[in-house]
């Protein structure tokens, strides 16, 4: 996850971590970038208003990568969709959220569906423990 808002972070990474779903949360584009490069995440959550680098250009960026353009990202952004329709042209741009409207209970669920992580488990790891 790419967000600049440590409030808002925070509360992406206690829900989404709590329901089973491994998140890294990086601050600024070239903190992103470098992550991207090294460590191949399965899916990025990119915010597009970033204090150093521009999150269009960060998707551009690794758009042009054979590695990192085989990435899914999909846009958490307080600017609407309709504002940037570059989007729908960007080949690894799967989703575009307006982060007011995110639930994140439904973001889990959608996350675990298309990371293939199984419904279960934070209520089977509640039982357990």
């Amino acid at each position: 996850m790419i967000d600049d808002d440590p409030d808002l972070a925070d509360l992406y990474l206690m829900q989404l971590r709590r329901d089973g779903i491994p998140l890294e949360h990086r601050r600024t584009g070239q903190e992103a970038d470098t992550f991207v490069r090294n460590r191949v995440p399965a899916l990025i959550l990119v915010d597009l208003n970033l204090p150093d680098l521009d999150g269009r250009e960060l998707i551009e960026r690794w758009a042009d990568d054979s590695v990192s353009g085989a990435i899914p990202i999909w846009i958490l952004s307080n600017t609407t969709p309709e504002d940037n329709l570059w989007w729908h042209t960007a080949p690894n741009v799967q989703r575009y959220f307006l982060k007011s409207k995110v639930v994140l209970a439904r973001l889990s669920l959608e996350i675990r569906a298309t990371l293939g992580l199984p419904y279960g488990d934070r209520l089977s790891n509640r039982l357990a423990g």
